[in-house]
Parts: C-alpha cells; sequence; structure tokens
C-alpha cells in the first residue's frame, strides 16, 4: 500500500468526512444504534477503576457521542475530530473538542481510539503522542479491524473494513501489540471480537421504528445490508494498555 501524504488527508478528512443536512438523522439512527455499544465501552473503562471524575481523551470522536455519554456519567471529556461538520456539531452540544492532537497539551486518565488508529499512516507517532498525554498509570484503549480474522481471510476485498482508501494501516493481534508495547505500555488484554451482538442489532431495529414513526425517516435499503452485512462479517481487536 502507498498511504497519502499527511496534507492530503488532513484536507480529505476535513471536507470528505463533512455531513450534509439530509445525512442529519441517519447520523442520528447511528446514535442510538450503538447505545449498547457505548455503555459496553463505558464499562470498559470502569472495570480499569476509570470513574467518575477522570479525564477522557477520544480521538476521531465524530460528533462526539461517546464522550457524551460518558460526561453523563461525571467523565471530564475531551475530543479530537478533524471533521470541520462534526466538530461544529460537538461545539453546539457543549463538547470540547480540537482539530488535531497537536493542539492538545494537557494530560489524561485513559485515552479513547474506537476504529481510528488504521487511519493514520504514521501510527508511531500517533501512538507516542497518546504516551506523552497519557499521566503515568493511564489507559490507551484502541478498537481496530482485526484483519487476521477469519471473514477478512475468507472474504479479501469483499470484507466490509477493506477500505484501502480510508485504512491505511492493517492490523493483526500480533503487530498492534507489538506497536503498542513498543512505545513502553503493558498489554493488560488484546481480544479479537464481534462488536456487533444481538442487542445491538435489536437497538438498531429500534432507531429504525422510532425515526420512522416520529420523522418519517427510512434508512435506505443498501444501508440496511451493509449494517447486517457488518453485524455478520465485522470483527475487531480490542486492546488495553496501561502506561508504565
Amino acid at each position: 500500500m502507498h498511504p497519502p501524504e499527511q496534507d492530503y488527508l488532513d484536507s480529505y478528512y476535513s471536507s470528505e468526512y463533512i455531513m450534509s443536512k439530509a445525512e442529519s438523522l441517519a447520523s442520528e439512527h447511528r446514535r442510538i444504534f450503538r447505545f449498547p455499544e457505548q455503555y459496553w465501552l463505558i464499562s470498559q473503562l470502569q472495570e480499569q477503576g476509570i470513574n467518575s471524575g477522570s479525564s477522557v481523551l477520544d480521538i476521531g470522536c465524530d460528533k462526539g457521542y461517546f464522550i457524551d455519554q460518558c460526561r453523563r456519567f461525571g467523565y471530564s471529556v475531551t475530543g479530537v475530530e478533524p471533521s470541520i461538520s462534526a466538530h461544529s456539531y460537538c461545539e453546539s452540544v457543549g463538547l470540547k473538542v480540537y482539530s488535531n492532537l497537536k493542539e492538545i497539551h494537557a494530560k489524561f486518565d485513559a485515552i479513547t481510539m474506537w476504529h481510528v488508529l488504521e487511519h493514520f499512516t504514521n501510527p508511531h507517532g500517533v501512538i507516542a503522542d497518546c504516551e506523552e498525554k497519557l499521566h503515568t498509570g493511564g489507559f490507551l484503549f484502541i478498537r481496530v479491524p482485526d484483519f487476521a480474522s477469519f471473514w477478512s481471510s475468507l472474504l479479501g476485498k469483499a470484507w466490509i473494513w477493506f477500505q484501502p482508501n480510508n485504512h491505511y494501516v492493517h492490523y493483526s493481534k500480533m503487530s498492534l501489540t507489538k506497536l503498542i508495547e513498543s512505545h513502553g505500555f503493558d498489554i493488560i488484554s488484546c481480544t479479537s471480537r464481534k462488536p456487533n451482538d444481538m442487542l445491538t442489532k435489536k437497538s438498531g431495529l429500534l432507531a429504525d421504528k422510532t425515526l420512522k414513526r416520529n420523522f418519517g425517516y427510512k434508512q435506505p435499503f443498501k444501508k440496511y445490508l451493509g449494517r447486517l452485512y457488518e453485524h455478520f462479517t465485522g470483527v475487531e481487536l480490542f486492546l488495553i494498555a496501561r502506561k508504565k
């Protein structure tokens, strides 16, 4: 693979990832759809002793749905998001969000990256920045597509998360743990898992019914098929590491 230059990526993510008004209901659909997932992720923070009052930085926070839920649990939250429209949305609901990780000079108790690391062409630089911005003993949480999974191997380029225009680095459990360990982290766990369970599927159906009844929104059939395809074939790596 030949990843593009960073200047191009900065321009791409601030423009191509801008959501149009027509996509606002689709975005709201995703927010409702992902409720079970968000609560599970917060439970993972709490299992590591990261509780109310702790500071959390979410890199690639999109419209801030995860950190908004964290805020409701009493966390002090900050996000990083290059998309102009998503950044503006976060600010409109009172979330503190930066356009670039380099703009942040504070330290945090936990840093999260949910399906974000694969979008960077320089993962070592990103992890080094994370290490710098964590308190000693702070936690790093990462989710990335598992390119060594059964479905990835079986489907190849047809796999749901094979997206060469957006995903520039592919990770296996071994390559991800080596990357994180090379920056002085202790690996707590690294597991291969399906992020979409039956509860997530039911939440998606609830989002369908709620938005159709109240706003006349019906998810395009192609989107529904994509969601179903992801439900069955999407496999991710979920890593928890601690700064020494």
